[in-house]
């Protein structure tokens, strides 16, 4: 398969990596419109001559692709996926998918209308510990959840001048769309409303605030808490978080190295044990582009496709809208026609 890579940036250098080393995968144009960008890649990477261009349309010209790889910045994916679906082409995209959630259903939009395959790249759900933890919980063994933490505190995003630290609500925005993706994968369950509080800490290095507490009203009656601070210099969590769920049969935890089930019923032996994790064969931007590409060779939709992807977005500017409001939101206020009707039309 034969893609186009979008954007040369930082982030870029894992998925140059990456296309490299999937066997299935032939990377013929590379895009960066700031020439000293595209002049380091090519040296660092030994890019051809001949594959580097200035604009996507340039490259859609000179060489025949299937599909796109965006690593550009958030603001720029709109421009460049919605290109890219009207010129035939299917769409790998870093994440978050924009920065405004009306241009993210406008990108969901142009991936049905034109018949392509569009996915976000949500590569912490493809480790060992959402993968087992979700098995555990689909099983049964804790039961149905109803009360779930979690947890995330690091020094984050350190480098000054960044938009990471100049940009309003950095925690939720950036950090936030893993975690609520991830909550949303292991439950299986999908958001109803959200009531967030955030701050920013006195010691902090971020412009927007680096701190929140967002509760999440999931489908079934389960509540799940995220708090976090991206400015902490204390103990550190993992960067999937300490995770609690809570059942009426127990509770599966995890932290940075351990998955637990625990079970302590009156009138019933406790149980503590620790559950090895599932072999991954792959994680990272490797096991996004490979659920990418074989989702487009058996015609199906992949894991964290653009349709799925704004349910865990929508946690995201739902929990903005209500550190700026100060009341609860419920998810169905960002769907234009309310989220039933606009998952029929997209």
């Amino acid at each position: 398969m034969r893609g186009i890579h979008v954007g040369l940036g930082a982030r870029a250098r894992s998925w140059l990596q990456a296309c490299r080393k999937h066997p299935e995968v032939e990377m013929v144009g590379y895009v960066e419109p700031v020439e000293a960008n595209r002049r380091a890649s090519q040296e660092q990477f030994a890019l051809p001559e001949g594959q580097l261009f200035c604009s996507l349309a340039e490259a859609v010209a000179a060489v025949d692709a299937e599909f796109v790889v965006d690593t550009t910045p958030p603001a720029a994916h709109e421009a460049v996926a919605t290109e890219a679906l009207r010129a035939g082409l299917h769409v790998i995209e870093e994440k978050p998918m924009s920065d405004d959630f009306a241009a993210c259903r406008r990108i969901v939009k142009a991936a049905a209308e034109n018949d392509r395959t569009y996915m976000i790249t949500q590569n912490y759900r493809f480790g060992p510990q959402p993968r087992t933890a979700r098995a555990v919980l689909a099983a049964g063994r804790v039961g149905a959840p109803a009360v779930v933490e979690m947890g995330f505190y690091r020094p984050w995003a350190t480098r000054a001048g960044t938009h990471y630290t100049t940009m309003a609500f950095p925690l939720l925005k950036d950090m936030g769309i893993h975690h609520f993706d991830l909550l949303r994968y292991v439950l299986g369950l999908e958001p109803e409303r959200v009531h967030a509080v955030t701050w920013n800490p006195p010691w902090g290095w971020h412009a927007g605030d680096a701190a929140h507490n967002v509760t999440i009203h999931f489908t079934g009656g389960c509540i799940a808490s995220h708090h976090g601070c991206g400015c902490s210099v204390g103990r550190q969590t993992g960067w999937n978080g300490d995770l609690r769920v809570e059942g009426p049969q127990g509770s599966l935890t995890w932290d940075e190295s351990n998955i637990q089930f625990s079970s302590h019923r009156p009138g019933e032996a406790s149980v503590e044990e620790t559950i090895p994790p599932l072999e991954v064969p792959l994680v990272g931007p490797d096991a996004c582009l490979a659920e990418f590409v074989a989702a487009l060779q058996e015609g199906r939709e992949p894991e964290c496709s653009g349709r799925d992807n704004l349910q865990s977005l929508a946690i995201v500017f739902a929990a903005v809208r209500s550190a700026e409001t100060g009341r609860p939101v419920a998810i169905e206020e960002l769907f234009e026609g309310g989220r039933q009707r606009w998952e029929q039309i997209a």
